[in-house]
């Protein structure tokens, strides 16, 4: 009985990240296919390190077996947690209007042969400015709660293996 026991309190850290990362893109899916809010290259970007940690969240699941190697995959979502929050920090930074955002931001890199065919593609592409709000909560945009969110989940895998992934 301790054995199982062990085994699944230390599975709590990798089964945690992996059901928030679903849950978040889930979330991020839901508000741009359902409730319409299309996003912009810098939301795009800060859904990449859900992905990532997905992926290591199931790694470090497959690694359970070797502790050191598993509690090391969930040191890596955290340096990963720590590069969404640090493009989360940037996200909020446009959009307050604190620094412009990137040349990709509310414009079209296009391949077309010629103006029709850019015309074309500008009118089948919604331009999504980064640094427009479409989303707020008592004031709060969905950028800004990414960044509190991925700090969070920074600190949660900095603690996680040394609390509960323990030999």
């Amino acid at each position: 009985m301790k054995q199982y026991r062990t085994r699944t309190i230390s599975a709590f850290p990798p089964i945690a990240l992996l059901l928030v990362s679903v849950g978040s893109l889930g979330f991020a899916f839901y508000a741009q296919y359902v409730q319409k809010l299309l996003p912009c290259v810098l939301c795009l970007y800060q859904r990449m390190p859900f992905y990532g940690v997905a992926g290591l969240s199931v790694v470090a699941l497959l690694l359970l077996r070797f502790p050191a190697a598993a509690r090391f995959v969930v040191y890596l979502c955290g340096i990963t947690f720590a590069v969404g929050t640090a493009i989360a920090f940037y996200h909020v930074g446009v959009q307050e209007l604190w620094w412009q955002g990137p040349a990709m931001c509310g414009g079209v890199e296009s391949g077309a042969s010629s103006v029709a065919d850019l015309k074309a593609q500008l009118m089948a592409q919604p331009i999504i400015r980064c640094d427009k709000i479409d989303w707020k909560l008592f004031g709060i945009t969905m950028p800004t709660v990414n960044l509190f969110f991925s700090a969070a989940l920074t600190v949660f895998c900095l603690i996680a293996p040394s609390r509960w992934m323990k030999k």
